[in-house]
């Protein structure tokens, strides 16, 4: 009986220690600890297996006493020969509870004796395996109800999980158990009660095969509707914050796959109850602690409902996805803050998480000395210090600070109130204004803080994380024309063509220091070509939708599901994984399957291939079930649906076929003595002129272009209607002697195209956008001109769209 008591004791202790895990907050890692690791002389102790790794989360656990195999045969035949169950311990570098479990469990030599005596002892990052990391946090929910990292998971030889938790503490306390006794305990039940051990390993395997494994997807023909995003619609009503913007409360997290989603049925049928939820959230973002208003760029969640004390680990992920979806914003509203937003989100990834090669590196971490926060908060006396009495006082003003500390006893910047509020309150002063008095304060804070000691920047490149900033900065030159954005983007499409492709064509997953590692997943794939995509759109150059249209048959022929439809996630006959998964759910990222689905109607819509529309298609009918079931974690495939529905794919088939004028071919001659289309120079005039006729200075001056588009041809309006149209931009080059504040796009005609269900918005005729330039510092009105603006437009006729073209506009 007591043996039969030591299984059931040591599930037990989980449930105690996960419902204690809230009171372990405020728990101060002491630098002490780190130093038992040293010897006198400085060198380390114990030296593990980990240091031939190359990501920084493993490193940083290679001088551990713990004697830590990294995910291989190594590991796992060990593990049989001395019949030992496995401790299996994933998390990733900027993971706050990891690291105070590193220091306080990890670092003790007396815990570390006894998890090496007992067991078999593994480390992985979830961030170089997204599979590893499915498969067993899908173990934790099923044993816990709940999960998060450090993700503790015990396994047998076998790889099969019997147990499992996130955080241990390192002693008993609270009525708590410590990590050793659970180590005791579980090799008790694993000693005295191996049969029922067994058993529910695999029982929960199976679990976990039945929940990952695509068994619960959609089969036959399934009938496709828009009653899931009508659903989807309605839960995201439901959810809105009115008070602070997002969907739900405290903890809150950014969630741009809900407010991409929310810009689809936008557009598609405009209602001001969606916008206004789309920049309310938008709004109190950017005025929240969540967002660093020094130095750019948005932190992982805020630990409130009012943006305000954020979880302070920056992802790649995360700022890429945001700045894309304020400058859709932008294109809808011309709200000046939701331009500077993603201009400061991608000086802060330039500055910060940008490799010499042009690679994204993927995270910094929220703590530094073991504190969190550290790095970003302030105290009134440093502003002071750094700024001066005088000019500290504006900035206290703006940002909070005068309203007392906010965060133990100091302050995270934040916007209790708009700039434009701010502005109204001062005499004589615009926002524009208020915003460049700050400017300069800002840098000052900036520099000082970049003397601090910074936290832990994880230096791996991943693929899937790089083409999701890739997207977003090809966007950033396509809406903002700064060709800084356009090059950072090729850089990397190039970085990781040149570095991170095979000869066989398939994409590895990580690089850092040189060296690539592991296959690449259905993620990798599916983020790149959507960044390919994005680069294609906003350059017309054919070389990247070659390269997406070759990646997305590579991606097809290795992990297409030919029995149900969809993408699996991994290669097939991967060793040592329990199921190869299917992942269809979003997270803080869109799943591969959703990104798969709307990359291929991109894909259809570009070049009329049919094979793309069919892959589209019954990628989102198999899971249309579970779209129907819960919509609430499909918001990025619903876009996707959304985008299939809208579309009449058998006009844009038939006018698109490969022996008619493609959509994106050049002009030709069509044989029986047609004439081939004409440019869409010849068909598209422009001229540009300076509204002002006084000296040009150091003030800004309004420009005005005037185009005029031939009969019987149009261009896309700004915004564009659908994500798959090229929009009529204006821009200036990167080093052009101006730069641009404002440009104002007319509000385009709508016409019904046969190719799609939705009206979509164009110019025709005479046309007049207005711009706002003004000179950058230095420069003189005599040496500025004559200026080159570059027109970015499409031009299209009933029948047929040629090249995007881009025209040189002279500006004397």
């Amino acid at each position: 009986m007591k043996e039969k008591n030591n299984l059931r004791f040591a599930f037990h202790v989980l449930l105690i220690v996960l419902l204690s895990v809230n009171l372990l907050f405020g728990f101060v890692a002491n630098a002490a600890e780190e130093h038992q690791l040293k010897n006198p002389d400085g060198t380390w102790k114990w030296t593990n297996k980990l240091v031939h790794e190359t990501s920084p989360y493993l490193l940083l656990h290679a001088h551990n006493p713990v004697d830590w195999y990294s995910w291989g045969p190594e590991a796992f035949e060990r593990a049989k020969a001395e019949d030992k169950p496995i401790f299996l311990s994933i998390g990733y570098s900027t993971c706050y509870w990891c690291h105070v479990m590193k220091r306080k469990v990890f670092s003790n030599p007396d815990i570390a004796a006894q998890m090496n005596e007992l067991f078999i002892n593994i480390k992985v990052d979830r961030e170089e395996r997204p599979d590893l990391d499915e498969i067993y946090m899908t173990a934790t929910q099923i044993m816990t109800q709940s999960g998060g990292w450090p993700n503790s998971v015990f396994l047998t030889p076998d790889l099969l999980p019997f147990y499992a938790g996130t955080y241990f503490p390192p002693e008993d306390g609270f009525g708590r158990p410590g990590f050793p006794r659970v180590l005791r305990s579980l090799h008790d039940a694993w000693m005295n009660e191996r049969e029922d051990v067994v058993a529910r390993a695999e029982k929960i395997t199976e679990a976990i095969r039945q929940m990952t494994g695509g068994n619960r997807i959609s089969l036959g023909n399934v009938s496709l509707d828009r009653k899931p995003i009508t659903s989807a619609k309605k839960y995201l009503k439901s959810r809105y914050n009115a008070a602070y913007g997002g969907f739900g409360g405290a903890p809150q997290f950014p969630s741009p796959s809900n407010l991409e989603f929310l810009f689809g049925e936008y557009q598609r049928e405009p209602d001001e109850s969606i916008l206004k939820m789309i920049s309310h959230t938008l709004d109190m973002m950017a005025y929240g602690g969540i967002y660093d208003q020094i130095g750019g760029g948005f932190h992982r969640y805020s630990t409130d409902a009012k943006w305000l004390v954020p979880h302070f680990e920056k992802m790649l992920y995360d700022n890429a996805q945001l700045a894309k979806v304020y400058l859709r914003a932008y294109q809808l509203t011309k709200n000046p803050l939701y331009k500077r937003i993603p201009e400061e989100i991608f000086a802060f990834v330039f500055r910060e998480m940008t490799s010499a090669e042009g690679g994204f590196y993927s995270a910094l971490d929220a703590e530094t000395d073991a504190e969190e926060g550290k790095y970003y908060v302030w105290t009134k006396e440093e502003i002071r210090k750094v700024l001066g009495r005088r000019k500290s006082k504006l900035f206290m003003t703006v940002y909070g600070v005068d309203k007392g500390p906010n965060f133990e006893g100091k302050n995270i910047p934040y916007l209790p109130t708009s700039i434009a509020s701010v502005a109204a309150k001062e005499k004589n002063k615009s926002e524009a204004e208020i915003l460049s008095e700050l400017e300069p304060l800002k840098a000052k804070l900036l520099a000082t803080r970049e003397k601090r000691e910074r936290p832990l920047l994880d230096t791996k490149v991943i693929i899937n994380w790089n083409g999701l900033m890739i997207d977003a900065l090809a966007y950033g030159y396509e809406v903002l024309g700064e060709t800084r954005y356009r090059d950072a983007a090729q850089k990397a499409a190039e970085f990781i063509l040149k570095e991170m492709k095979r000869s066989d064509g398939q994409l590895m997953h990580t690089y850092r220091d040189g060296v690539v590692k592991y296959d690449g997943y259905l993620d990798d794939y599916t983020f790149f070509i959507r960044g390919l995509l994005g680069l294609y759109r906003a350059t017309g150059e054919e070389r990247w939708l070659d390269e997406a249209k070759t990646l997305t048959e590579t991606m097809i022929e290795i992990f297409w599901d030919d029995k149900q439809g969809g993408f699996y996630f991994t290669l097939e006959g991967q060793e040592h994984l329990l199921v190869r998964t299917k992942k269809p759910y979003d997270s803080a990222i869109p799943s591969g399957n959703a990104v798969a689905a709307n990359n291929l109607v991109t894909l259809a819509h570009f070049t009329g291939e049919k094979d793309y529309l069919d892959k589209a298609q019954k990628t989102l009918q198999s899971f249309a079930d579970l779209m129907a079931q819960s919509s609430g974690g499909f918001m990025h495939m619903l876009l996707g649906l959304n985008r299939y529905l809208s579309t009449d794919w058998t006009e844009v088939v038939e006018t698109r076929k490969p022996q008619s004028v493609n959509l994106f071919s050049p002009p030709k001659t069509l044989g029986d003595g047609q004439i081939s289309p004409p440019s869409g120079d010849e068909l598209v005039k422009s001229i540009a002129s300076i509204s002002s006729k006084e000296v040009i200075s150091a003030k800004p001056f309004d420009v005005e272009v005037q185009l005029e588009i031939a009969k019987g041809w149009h261009i896309n309006a700004n915004p564009a209607s659908q994500e798959m149209l090229i929009p009529t931009t204006v821009m200036v080059s990167h080093d052009a002697p101006v730069e641009i504040l404002s440009v104002d796009y007319p509000q385009g005609k709508l016409v019904n195209f046969d190719f799609s269900d939705e009206s979509i918005a164009v110019y025709e005729g005479a046309i007049k956008i207005k711009m706002k330039l003004k000179l950058k510092p230095g420069v003189s009105g005599k040496t500025a001109f004559p200026l080159n603006l570059e027109l970015r437009y499409q031009a299209c006729n009933d029948k047929q769209c040629l090249l995007p073209s881009t025209k040189t506009v002279q500006l004397n």
